[in-house]
């Protein structure tokens, strides 16, 4: 994102997955946010403090679950089920500190001002064929 931002190049970040028992902290979360800031990037998509598991995806996550972090599988089946959104028991909390660090800092955390934001960007040689005009020779 510092490279982009040198660049010239204005970034937006979206702020997902967020993994319950996993990375929904309010360290990781302002870390995340901080790096932002530091990258002046122009905007965070953030739809809460979830993870969404449709049934095939429900079923590769629990895999790497059980690789990865045995017994936590069944935590999320206890607490979640088979619910498609997965929220964050912290959401209220951790939403609190993404709307203030992105207000204290000037970054657009409004999801629909960002989605606008980026259709006003023009596609270079949009719809345009290229000539053989337009090739160099050397």
């Amino acid at each position: 994102m510092k490279k982009l931002r040198d660049a010239g190049i204005p970034t937006v970040v979206w702020l997902t997955p967020i993994l319950p028992f996993m990375n929904d902290t309010e360290d990781n979360i302002s870390n995340i946010l901080d790096m932002c800031i530091e990258a002046r990037v122009y905007g965070i998509i953030c739809f809460g403090m979830v993870l969404t598991l449709r049934e095939g995806k429900r079923k590769y996550f629990y895999e790497q679950l059980d690789r990865l972090f045995p017994d936590l599988k069944e935590k999320y089946i206890r607490t979640y089920g088979n619910r498609y959104m997965i929220e964050s028991s912290y959401n209220r909390d951790l939403m609190r500190l993404f709307h203030r660090k992105c207000e204290e800092n000037g970054i657009v955390h409004d999801n629909r001002k960002i989605f606008n934001y980026l259709h006003f960007f023009e596609e270079k040689n949009a719809n345009r064929q290229l000539s053989i005009w337009d090739l160099e020779v050397r």
